[in-house]
């Protein structure tokens, strides 16, 4: 099966998939890797060279051809579910578990970030940031098969979610 863990920047998708996948002894992709390696382009590059909506047709490309193997843990970015019919894609081919974090975790997380594209040029306070953008996508979120509340969620937790 394939498992796609979802959620706001700073959520600890990659993290908590990188840990999950070795317990489990498991391969673990992360998506942005992927587009990294189709484009040759940091994630960072592609957003200031080509622009968000550049960056989304690439995601939505490499998410729908990439040749996953069954049992996979998969990390994808945070707004994957929220752009074309990723979210809908990614239910029909394996399982997606939202790792809902509070906003004053998540801006705990991201305050001294450098490598997150959608904080670069914000006008608004980090915390004020996030909200507006997780309200935009909490919507697509929850329609994840599983959320987990996630602010302090051991790797554990989410193995007994996950039935590979």
């Amino acid at each position: 099966m394939l498992v796609f863990l979802l959620g706001y920047m700073g959520s600890g998708k990659t993290t908590l998939g990188q840990k999950i996948a070795s317990t489990m002894s498991v391969p673990f992709l992360d998506l942005d890797e992927l587009i990294t390696l189709e484009t040759g382009m940091s994630i960072n590059d592609l957003f200031a060279q080509k622009g968000e909506v550049v960056f989304r047709e690439i995601e939505h490309s490499v998410l729908h051809n990439y040749p996953f193997k069954k049992n996979t843990i998969i990390a994808t970015g945070g707004g994957t579910p929220c752009f074309y019919d990723n979210h809908d894609f990614m239910k029909s081919i394996g399982v997606t578990i939202y790792l809902k974090v509070s906003v004053a975790e998540l801006a705990n997380r991201l305050q001294l970030s450098h490598e997150r594209p959608l904080l670069y040029n914000n006008t608004l306070n980090l915390h004020d940031f996030i909200i507006q953008n997780l309200h935009k996508r909490e919507h697509e979120y929850s329609m994840s098969d599983y959320i987990v509340e996630s602010d302090s969620i051991s790797v554990n937790e989410i193995k007994n979610i996950i039935q590979i």
